[in-house]
């Protein structure tokens, strides 16, 4: 693995964004990106109350529709669900937030089929996180994963995958797309070097992605997929789900870190690389260090150096890396230890301003202002 590298290169890269480390109740959070497509598809997003933090990172495909959409919504959705069980939080608040997230998604995508046909085909990963009364809570749907370090025995660091992701190239979800499409050979294809559902998703689980879940979406004369994102076969079941991972337990003393990363980070680096790098490294830019190792490693893969590999502009960069973001969340204090911060802050898509957080409303005595009718969201 790659250790000696200098991560002020990622600063001087145009397509790199890196925060300071910030504080938030329980410690520190770091976060950068780095962007591949001609549009960032990726995004990242941190809320901080007063003595609670939540996370997400949203990995866009074919598009930031899906994505974008859910850096919006999904926080909001779930303060309204949390609202209507008396700011209580449960597995099963996650489970309804992701379901409004898709259903809400795939009306807009009926609705605005005739203007925006894009729509359908677009998607995202969503990997979110909440510590909220002492206890951590953490969903997934797609590639990306949420990875805890924590001390062992013997000063040994032990690495937790909280959520299991749902590349295509995993065992657990080949086994799951064979139990549900047992008439389809194809239904997992492995092609340039990478597995895939029907030889068009990496992922089995999404927000969005219209098309590869219902077939009316196919069979619309106007709407035209290019041939590279055509399903292998005819289907008459959905290719893909929404249905999230689930994981909640109480923080515990020995727990250090959380690495949140989206899908591009994973293709580059181990769980228990990742893992070491943030342990044995400073706090100070461990985003920034992590995707930067992450791109050294892509470079070498394509025979070239990282200099090469940052002066190739952004749209050029998908044969060498994804879209990749990174925020590291250090626990520093347990969640009942009561705290203070400067004020209740919103951190998304990487820009320096302290905005105020929807956690506002929350310590304020209600939601009610954040929500549009909680039947939107329902």
């Amino acid at each position: 693995m790659v250790e000696d590298i200098n991560i002020d290169e990622l600063g001087a890269d145009p397509s790199g964004r890196t925060m300071k480390l910030h504080k938030h109740p329980f410690g520190e959070f770091s976060m950068a990106s780095v962007q591949a497509n001609e549009k960032m598809e990726d995004f990242g997003q941190v809320e901080i109350g007063n003595n609670a933090i939540f996370v997400g990172i949203y990995d866009g495909q074919n598009g930031i529709f899906a994505s974008q959409y859910l850096k919006e919504n999904l926080f909001p959705a779930l303060l309204c669900h949390m609202d209507q069980n008396d700011n209580n939080m449960s597995e099963d608040i996650l489970r309804e937030t992701v379901a409004a997230m898709e259903r809400r998604f795939m009306l807009d995508a009926d609705k605005l089929h005739d203007r925006e046909p894009q729509r359908a085909v677009t998607s995202s990963s969503c990997l979110f996180c909440i510590i909220w009364n002492g206890k951590l809570y953490v969903a997934n749907v797609g590639g990306s994963r949420a990875v805890m370090g924590s001390s062992g025995l013997f000063d040994t660091l032990r690495v937790q995958q909280l959520v299991r992701d749902h590349n295509a190239g995993n065992k657990h979800v080949q086994d799951e797309l064979a139990r549900l499409h047992p008439d389809d050979p194809d239904i997992v294809m492995y092609h340039n070097e990478a597995w895939s559902v029907a030889g068009v998703s990496e992922v089995s689980r999404c927000i969005g992605n219209a098309y590869l879940k219902r077939a009316r979406f196919t069979l619309v004369p106007s709407f035209e997929v290019s041939r590279t994102e055509l399903a292998s076969s005819d289907f008459t079941r959905p290719l893909l789900s929404a249905e999230p991972e689930i994981y909640s337990r109480v923080l515990r003393d020995n727990d250090k870190f959380i690495i949140f990363g989206s899908g591009g980070l994973w293709k580059f680096l181990t769980n228990e690389e990742a893992a070491k790098i943030v342990n044995t490294n400073p706090r100070k830019g461990i985003a920034k260090r992590l995707i930067r190792i992450a791109q050294e490693i892509a470079a070498r893969r394509k025979n070239i150096t990282y200099s090469e590999l940052s002066a190739v502009p952004r749209g050029g960069r998908c044969g060498y890396h994804d879209d990749i973001v990174v925020t590291v969340v250090f626990l520093d204090k347990k969640p009942d230890v009561i705290t203070s911060v400067p004020r209740i802050n919103s951190s998304q898509s990487f820009f320096e301003a302290a905005l105020r957080s929807n956690f506002h409303y929350v310590y304020a005595g209600g939601n009610s202002a954040l929500c549009p009718g909680l039947e939107y969201y329902a």
